[in-house]
């Protein structure tokens, strides 16, 4: 029985939650988008900023300027792929992940070179094409609904992003 509870624990830990806040959320707070120098110069911010930004616009919070108490961070990469399955159905899939992070602004959140937010969500989705953008904008949509419901000042969250896969 106990083996039993603790996986439903572990299981129920990993899967998203409903659409309700954290009372800890900073609803109505303001924001500022932290880009790393690689995101900016790679091109990649160009595709993050608007949807991370509205993502956090329907979560409650509101963007602000150098002087807005929150930082907003978002890290993105996926793996070199592998083969899953077997046989006939045997696929190259790649891991993906998308981590969203919300911090104090004025923490340092790339020491040493290294992201790491105060409190952020990773969402993990195994796809055929790690380069789709519109997987993309849903995992990082999903990280922002997981992020105001599941906040704390410190710590990390990984949920499934498997309701991200193209239809």
């Amino acid at each position: 029985m106990r083996v039993l509870m603790l996986w439903l624990f572990v299981l129920c830990a990993a899967l998203p939650v409903a659409a309700q806040q954290s009372a800890a959320f900073p609803r109505g707070g303001k924001f500022i988008l932290h880009m790393t120098s690689s995101q900016d110069a790679s091109g990649m911010a160009d595709y993050l900023i608007n949807p991370l930004a509205d993502a956090f616009e329907k979560a409650g919070m509101r963007p602000g300027g150098i002087d807005a108490p929150f930082a907003v961070s978002v890290e993105t990469g996926s793996d070199v792929g592998q083969w899953y399955g077997k046989g006939d159905a045997r696929q190259w899939l790649y891991k993906r992940f998308v981590t969203v992070g919300l911090s104090p602004a004025e923490i340092d959140i790339e020491p040493e070179g290294k992201l790491r937010p105060a409190f952020a969500v990773k969402t993990v989705l195994i796809t055929p094409n790690e380069d789709r953008v519109d997987e993309l904008n849903c995992l990082i949509a999903l990280a922002t609904r997981e992020l105001a419901a599941r906040y704390v000042p410190k710590g990390q969250v990984t949920v499934d992003g498997q309701s991200c896969a193209r239809r």
